[in-house]
């Protein structure tokens, strides 16, 4: 199975960007369901740190308002911070738009109770992940079949090693054709690149030329369009 590295050293580069980019800025109004004490913080990542941009310290409320500046939509996380255990530590990606995002959730499960309204690169990564549940159903599925066969004390039958690698390639091959094709349709949005970086950074960099060709230079020339710039010639060149 391939090394998942390059997703992370990818997301955390920060393309330099124009001096005389405009500057906007996101809000996010919400409320936490069943929280009366707690923190509730803004973050993003920048060169290769997470930072705060804003935080709210809540007691007795359960809404906050948040805000921050952002030159283009880009990934950005909400983090609570509750002080009685780990259970309630937890953190939400979701892309930030210059807007205004209604956010509301509860405490009892934040990270799955969620809705975010307002930005529309946020639904199109939401119904991404929604059509990826299956493909990380077989993923999950291929690593328990991995595990098995690692701990199998009897020695292992090389065609069922041969059975999983096929299997396992079957997998990416899905994945990565699947992301390629979401990506594609929605080719004029920030989230188009961004998919392709963390969905998709395994494929054939003639394939990820060819969506990042048909994207317009607005997604070519953001964030996360440069970074799959980047990408596809590093790929090229380790051909």
């Amino acid at each position: 199975m391939r090394n998942l590295i390059y997703i992370l050293a990818a997301l955390i580069v920060i393309s330099c960007g124009d001096e005389s980019a405009e500057v906007g800025t996101v809000t996010i109004k919400g409320n936490i369901e069943g929280l009366k004490v707690g923190n509730v913080l803004l973050q993003k990542v920048a060169d290769t740190s997470l930072i705060t941009l804003d935080s709210v310290a809540l007691d007795g409320s359960s809404e906050f308002k948040l805000s921050g500046a952002l030159e283009e939509p880009e990934l950005m996380y909400l983090h609570l911070d509750v002080k009685d255990g780990a259970k309630y530590d937890d953190r939400i990606a979701f892309f930030a738009e210059d807007t205004v995002l209604t956010f509301s959730s509860t405490l009892e499960d934040f990270e799955k109770d969620y809705t975010l309204e307002g930005s529309e690169n946020h639904n199109i990564l939401m119904e991404f992940n929604v059509n990826k549940k299956r493909l990380d159903e077989l993923y999950t599925e291929l690593v328990k079949r991995s595990i098995a066969l690692d701990n199998q004390e009897s020695p292992v039958d090389p065609a069922e090693l041969d059975k999983l690698d096929e299997d396992y390639n079957k997998y990416l091959r899905k994945r990565v054709l699947y992301a390629i094709n979401f990506a594609q349709r929605f080719k004029d949005k920030e989230v188009a690149p961004y998919l392709l970086v963390s969905e998709a950074f395994d494929a054939n960099p003639i394939l990820l030329d060819s969506a990042y060709q048909k994207m317009p230079k607005k997604i070519q020339t953001s964030r996360y369009g440069k970074q799959l710039s980047e990408l596809i010639k590093s790929s090229k060149e380790n051909l």
